[in-house]
């Protein structure tokens, strides 16, 4: 089994947010302070180009990369120039307090050729950033790039947070609250389409519709995820991370054709249990080796188990694909826990 050549992705130009939110699958957040070097992503553009003549489309993204606007400005430009097809950046709106900013940064965008845009809204930016800036962002953008081309996730979630509040943030638990746990986490799981790594199954797993003990997950391997699904996302830290697999990493390639033509999964110890028996599997090697406790736990999904088990290993330090190390810091370092009354 290879690593088939990645067509589409994501760049990541840091994992610093101001939102820090729930369900994110890359830890991302405030404590994150390195932004991607613009030498290595003019090299990673230019690997990437020779790497994978059938790109399909990438977007930049972060955390969010409008909180440092100069080196997004300079992304957007040097991969649009050097022919890597950039679809969308994703954005949270956080930084469109008011509509002449907006428009300023936008226009600057597209002049340079981006030609749409991606604003998140969902409960989980809610819990930071007021929806008045999200529907800013998007009606300027709508006029600098046109309805057509703002692609708004997920529209559905707007006329749901107008219930409670337009200006001011709306923590999680004012959710479940008005709406129960058990129908709030439907609207977050499967309303929201969570993907349960990183944050999400530790933070919001409780609230999932389903949930298994580990042996559930026994024999759904990863072969897809880490080696087939084409999809890739590339951190500031030079990482190179399947799919949305945060945390994961296959390597931190310089020379990125030679890295896809060389990769044997077989010498990351994690990921060769992860591609061959899954993530029960490297549940099984870390309690046999690691002390790792599955018995009584309950998973919201596959990759839920799979972080809860590096998390375990990360403490130990030993393994490369467990990167970067900050990923499990936030990991570790929960946010506020989501104390409701029961609903009536």
């Amino acid at each position: 089994m290879k690593l088939k050549p990645f067509n589409s992705g994501g760049i990541m130009l840091s994992y610093r947010c101001q939102c820090g939110c729930r369900h994110c699958v890359y830890a991302c957040g405030p404590r994150w302070k390195d932004w991607f070097a613009k030498e290595k992503l003019e090299n990673l553009f230019r690997g990437m180009r020779e790497a994978s003549p059938h790109i399909n489309g990438f977007h930049l993204a972060g955390g969010e990369a409008f909180l440092n606007f100069e080196l997004l400005l300079f992304a957007a430009e040097k991969a649009i120039s050097l022919g890597i097809p950039i679809e969308y950046i994703e954005t949270n709106a956080g930084w469109c307090q008011e509509p002449e900013a907006g428009r300023e940064k936008l226009l600057a965008l597209k002049e340079v050729g981006l030609r749409s845009l991606l604003i998140s809204v969902s409960p989980f930016h809610a819990e930071t950033i007021p929806l008045k800036r999200t529907i800013c962002a998007i009606r300027t953008a709508e006029r600098i790039f046109g309805p057509s081309n703002i692609i708004v996730y997920m529209w559905q979630f707007i006329d749901l947070i107008k219930r409670f509040s337009e200006k001011e943030p709306v923590p999680l638990s004012r959710w479940i609250e008005t709406f129960g746990e058990e129908a709030a986490g439907e609207l977050f799981w499967e309303g929201y389409s969570l993907i349960p790594g990183g944050r999400a199954g530790i933070e919001l797993g409780f609230l999932a519709p389903e949930k298994h003990p580990a042996t559930y997950f026994s024999g759904k391997n990863c072969v897809y995820e880490i080696l087939a699904s084409q999809h890739v996302h590339f951190d500031p830290y030079g990482n190179y991370i399947p799919l949305f697999c945060g945390g994961l990493s296959l390597g931190a390639p310089e020379d990125l054709p030679a890295f896809l033509a060389n990769f044997d999964y077989r010498k990351l110890p994690l990921v060769k249990i992860l591609v061959e028996e899954g993530p029960f599997g490297l549940a099984l090697f870390a309690k046999e080796n690691f002390a790792y406790p599955f018995e009584g736990k309950l998973f919201s999904g596959k990759c839920h188990l799979c972080v809860d088990v590096r998390l375990h290993l990360s403490r130990l330090g030993e393994f490369e694909e467990l990167a970067p190390p900050l990923f499990y810091e936030n990991l570790r370092s929960h946010l506020p826990p989501l104390e409701v009354q029961n609903a009536s």
